[in-house]
């Protein structure tokens, strides 16, 4: 951020009166709403911006401790004074907050400082109440409690940019310029990523025994201990060096390290742990397909988002975290997606879909592929009423992880109360609605 743009965008919100709201709307990002007109400040370490997109969607509900005290603190709150700090990319907020029995200033910093970037609430005093990124430095110490020390002012060095004329304009272009520069890093940095799985998946695929041959191989220590049983009698317990014919008069010659009949029993268990194995190879790579379809499913979808919102839902920065807030029973054939509050789960298969036909609630709402076999999908509603922009979400889902080929999908949805289960994971439902899909 240019410290020239900072002081003509300080006088420029010098102009409002009060903040209506203040609020996280991305990890690093503050959203606050003047007299009315909401500008976001992005305190992106490497690429930080003020700019307004009025299409840009919170990915989820912030409420860690900064967030709780920005509410408190700036909502309804007066303006008392807005600047730029003297030879600083700093933005400086004096606002006044009014209770019932007396009036509070409060102070928020908003600092454009390269890899040190922040937004700092402190009182008055400048003893510092909340930060959005707690630093432990000798310099400067961001902590609840401490003082915070104001920067000295340093020599700027910057290219010449030109004057803001016109500041509807600029936060618009700034919104452009931002969105497109992140959304082409963070696609590209979350399709290497889930590339990276599927090739991984893909080779240890192509490195399981085939099922055919370990069935072939297993048949044939059954016979083989089969045809040692049939001639007991025909050897010495000592020979090791035998020649019998198969039940078809082929002659087969062995040798065995132990006495016919114990090399026999070993010939019966070695076939049984050969179909094991090609049970448990098959099963395998099942899953493994299953996996690679879902993760081929998920790489669509992030080729086609275009905003960051939807690139954040589809692949995370806190997947592990996530975990620990899923719903309890959810199985490892689900996947679960956050869309602000609310859960949107997807049967990877029919285990899956039976799993999420036995967790909805009679309010959540179910969607599925018209007329065509497809994934199961759920939104927990918490009895809530459901966006649009949540039901096309989900109706992505269910096209994305069942079809492969581009086209036109209907897809419907009702709640779950509406469904009558039949066997497995098939049902019949009414009082249903239709949401249209193109994919590709």
């Amino acid at each position: 951020m240019k410290y020239a743009h900072l002081v003509q965008i300080a006088s420029y919100l010098s102009n409002f009166t009060k903040i209506n709201q203040a609020k996280r709307i991305n990890d690093m990002a503050i959203l606050i709403e003047f007299n009315g007109e909401k500008i976001i400040f992005d305190l992106n370490k490497s690429n930080s911006a003020i700019y307004k997109d009025d299409e840009l969607k919170e990915a989820k509900i912030y409420q860690a401790p900064f967030d709780n005290v920005l509410k408190k603190r700036f909502n309804a709150s007066h303006i008392k004074n807005v600047e730029c700090l003297k030879d600083n990319r700093i933005l400086k907020f004096i606002c006044t907050q009014s209770g019932s029995y007396k009036s509070e200033n409060f102070v928020l910093y908003l600092e454009f400082t390269g890899r040190f970037t922040n937004a700092v609430i402190t009182d008055e005093n400048n003893v510092i109440i909340e930060a959005l990124r707690h630093i432990d430095n000798s310099y400067r110490k961001i902590e609840t409690g401490e003082v915070l020390r104001e920067l000295p002012a340093i020599a700027i060095k910057e290219k010449p940019c030109e004057s803001i004329t016109d500041f509807e304009a600029f936060f618009k272009s700034e919104a452009i310029r931002v969105n497109e520069s992140r959304i082409a890093s963070l696609k590209e940095a979350k399709l290497a990523s889930v590339q990276k799985k599927i090739d991984s998946m893909s080779e240890i695929l192509n490195s399981l025994e085939d099922k055919d041959e370990l069935m072939r191989k297993s048949e044939e220590a059954a016979n083989l201990g089969s045809l040692l049983l049939a001639n007991l009698g025909n050897f010495k317990g000592y020979e090791r060096e035998i020649c019998l014919k198969d039940f078809d008069g082929n002659e087969i010659k062995l040798t065995i390290s132990d006495t016919p009949k114990n090399s026999a029993n070993e010939f019966y268990t070695r076939s049984k742990k050969l179909r094991a194995k090609a049970l448990g190879v098959d099963i395998e790579k099942r899953n493994l397909k299953e996996k690679i379809e879902f993760f081929e499913g998920l790489e669509s979808l992030l080729k086609e988002a275009n905003s960051l919102y939807e690139l954040e839902i589809l692949s995370p920065k806190n997947k592990a975290k996530q975990r620990d807030r899923h719903i309890k029973d959810v199985s490892e054939n689900t996947e679960i997606f956050y869309v602000r509050e609310f859960k949107i789960l997807v049967g990877r298969n029919e285990k899956g879909n039976i799993n999420l036909l036995d967790l909805a609630k009679k309010d959540d709402i179910w969607l599925h592929l018209k007329d065509t076999p497809s994934a199961h999908v759920i939104i927990k509603t918490n009895k809530s009423k459901v966006p649009e922009d949540v039901l096309e979400m989900a109706a992505k889902f269910c096209v994305e992880f069942s079809v492969k080929g581009a086209g036109r999908y209907e897809v419907d949805y009702t709640k779950r109360e509406n469904l009558k289960r039949e066997n497995g994971a098939n049902v019949t439902y009414t009082n249903y609605k239709t949401i249209i899909i193109s994919k590709g």
